[in-house]
């Protein structure tokens, strides 16, 4: 799978994702599942409203992880990362009011009223993108004046200031993107295993959840999200190396999809009628 092609991927796992929460998957299966009750088969109902839509929303959670992965890649190709990375803070904020519209818009379609506020959204993926490119670039001009091991410093200070800024997976996403990178001329196999603690790390808030409360919900919430990341990372190890034909083109096509699919999408959430 060369770089557009996982690109393409990317976006499409993404896309699936925010439009599934504009159009609930239990909404669409219900009237199904309704047959299904009257026609007695229970435990087939039940699975279509609670099992496949777990399943399903797996496809969402593969697209973070590659895009984080595509970041690393671009820093190792790009010829001016500077440029490379004012295009991603471009990009971050032409679409943050999207964004915000969009999550409020989310808010409306599950019914929470008070939620309405503009804070509460944070700042979205590519805020996170654009630091971690940045926390890269310091590191590895670090590395080539012999200080290899000061990642570890950048990686904590990208993730304390992440945090500090609310952006989206800011509790983890940044290790991603390092480990993604110093993993990077390792064998298939070893990367394989080291991106399970990883994940497990910068999930380390749901690994707490679960040990605090080991339930239904809380496990639910850590094998989608955990083992949906851990998916989308062993996604990338099928990177060929060849970058395929993402010309200029394309990858302003890949900038203008992320504000543009929000803002459609806040519309549709923000006006539509909704089910009494």
């Amino acid at each position: 799978m060369n770089y557009k092609q996982l690109k393409i991927l990317a976006i499409l796992c993404m896309a699936f994702d925010h439009v599934v929460r504009i159009f609930p998957l239990y909404r669409m299966f219900s009237p199904l599942a309704d047959r299904l009750w009257s026609a007695g088969h229970d435990a087939a109902a039940d699975w279509l409203l609670n099992g496949l839509p777990f399943y399903l929303m797996l496809i969402g959670r593969l697209a973070a992880p590659i895009f984080l992965f595509c970041v690393a890649q671009g820093l190792l190709h790009t010829q001016d990362a500077s440029r490379y990375l004012k295009r991603i803070l471009v990009t971050a904020v032409i679409a943050q009011t999207p964004y915000v519209l969009f999550n409020l818009a989310e808010y409306r379609v599950d019914g929470i009223a008070d939620a309405w506020v503009w804070q509460d959204t944070g700042l979205n993926i590519c805020f996170t993108l654009a630091l971690g490119l940045a926390a890269l670039a310091l590191y590895r001009r670090l590395a080539e004046r012999g200080h290899p091991l000061s990642w570890v410093v950048v990686c904590a200070a990208a993730t304390a200031l992440a945090r500090l800024l609310s952006m989206e997976g800011s509790r983890g996403y940044i290790l991603l993107i390092f480990t993604f990178y110093l993993t990077r001329n390792r064998p298939r196999w070893q990367r394989a295993l080291w991106f399970l603690p990883a994940v497990i790390l910068a999930r380390w808030g749901l690994v707490q959840w679960v040990l605090e409360d080991f339930t239904a919900g809380p496990i639910r919430n850590f094998l989608l999200n955990t083992g949906g990341n851990y998916l989308g990372m062993l996604v990338t190890l099928a990177y060929t190396g060849e970058k395929g034909d993402a010309g200029r083109g394309f990858q302003r096509l890949c900038y203008a999809f992320y504000p543009a699919h929000f803002a459609l999408l806040a519309l549709i959430g923000l006006l539509r009628p909704l089910p009494l």
